[in-house]
């Protein structure tokens, strides 16, 4: 998308929590493209939930306009302050603690005073609880959301969302989530190595990946294998990574029988997640609602970038990444008979397989490049400049 040239003069006032991997790739492209400074500010709390090693200093974005702002409990006065001072557009805004909320009503009040454009990022959409806290999540979104100039949104799912709260679709811009995985010559070895380390020839992979917490559900995937294996043989459900449930998740294994094909790979390190991918004959995310949603997992896209079908539960927010019967299936949340339907329409058919992993590589390599974020983005910009004038 070309860029108008009074656009990339902007100065543009982007707050986010922090930088994450597969964001610094974004956050590169857009410093080049326009006068964007960015004040991360919560490094901190997501260092200790993602076991990430962020700091003052952060490797990657060497060059960039950046600041990592600190917080006292749970709030950035630094980046309420900046709010104050000199820049043309904000981007920013979060609710996902009563923190954050409290940080961003600071924003949008000093912003709005200024006159100057908001535009919001976010990735909600309507998960199917409720409670009195959701009510009043619901109720702030959608005033936030009608007022300010533009929103950001991962895909059609949130901006649903956001436009049952009564914002114009004409405020809404899709800036797909992208991850920053890339395929190598290595990973080619390193499924071969994992195939022998782990005995693996002539078997059929299911794969998880993500943390093992209570929101992603893999009880139910865990429970549609042990269906699974009453009709397949020589099937395998690897379990990629760690959190809380494990130990659970373990015996649950144990009681149903099938310990023996689940194995629990716990964290491994990011070179070695490509030659997991394609080790695999399907990717399955089984995420469950809780008190929360799994908003926009990159796993989909990850899977996805490497050619595997896809199945997730519809409690996912990238369920419209995925078309039922062309790249994977979307089935019902809880429903280990579902989940173990699916799997075997795909394991049991290695022209479908095939067929469906190369449609999600399309989708792909369509949509969810960094270059459709920079797109987003550009159109939201453009957007609220024009409103501006």
């Amino acid at each position: 998308m070309a860029v108008d040239k009074d656009l990339k003069s902007s100065k543009i006032l982007f707050i986010h929590h922090t930088a994450m991997w597969y964001r610094k790739p974004f956050f590169r492209m857009l410093s080049k493209i326009y006068d964007v400074k960015y004040l991360f500010t919560n490094v901190e709390g997501y260092n200790k939930t993602y076991d990430t090693d962020l700091s003052q200093r952060i490797e990657g974005l060497e060059g960039v306009n950046y600041e990592v702002v600190k917080n006292y409990f749970g709030i950035s006065f630094g980046a309420i302050k900046e709010t104050m001072g000199e820049y043309d557009v904000f981007v920013g805004g979060s609710w996902d603690t009563p923190t954050d909320l409290i940080e961003t009503l600071f924003y949008f009040i000093v912003v709005k005073l200024r006159r100057k454009p908001f535009i919001l990022w976010r990735e909600d959409w309507d998960w199917n609880v409720k409670s009195l806290k959701r009510s009043f999540v619901k109720f702030m979104a959608g005033f936030i959301g009608r007022n300010v100039d533009a929103i950001l949104v991962p895909g059609s799912k949130h901006r649903e969302f956001f436009t049952s709260l009564g914002v114009s679709s004409d405020n809404i811009f899709i800036m797909p989530n992208v991850s920053n995985i890339e395929s190598n010559d290595k990973d080619f070895q390193n499924r071969e190595n994992i195939r022998k380390e782990l005995n693996l020839e002539n078997k059929k992979v299911i794969l998880y990946v993500g943390r093992l917490i209570d929101l992603k559900g893999v009880d139910y995937l865990i429970k549609a294998f042990y269906k699974l294996g009453k009709d397949c043989k020589d099937i395998v459900l690897l379990v990629v990574g760690e959190g809380p449930e494990k130990s659970k998740l373990e015996s649950l294994a144990e009681e149903l029988g099938v310990n023996n094909s689940v194995i629990f790979t716990g964290n491994i390190d990011n070179s070695l997640l490509g030659g997991y991918y394609l080790l695999s004959n399907v990717f399955v995310l089984p995420s469950i609602t809780t008190y929360f949603a799994d908003a926009c997992p990159l796993v989909v896209n990850e899977a996805m970038y490497f050619a595997k079908p896809v199945i997730t539960s519809d409690a996912v927010g990238t369920t419209f990444m995925i078309q039922n019967g062309k790249n994977g299936y979307v089935v019902p949340e809880r429903d280990a008979d579902s989940l173990c339907n699916a799997i075997y329409k795909i394991i049991s058919d290695p022209d479908l397989e095939k067929k469906m992993g190369n449609e999600s590589k399309n989708v792909i390599e369509e949509g969810f490049k960094y270059k459709n974020m920079v797109d987003g983005f550009t159109s939201a910009l453009e957007h609220v400049m024009k409103r501006k004038k």
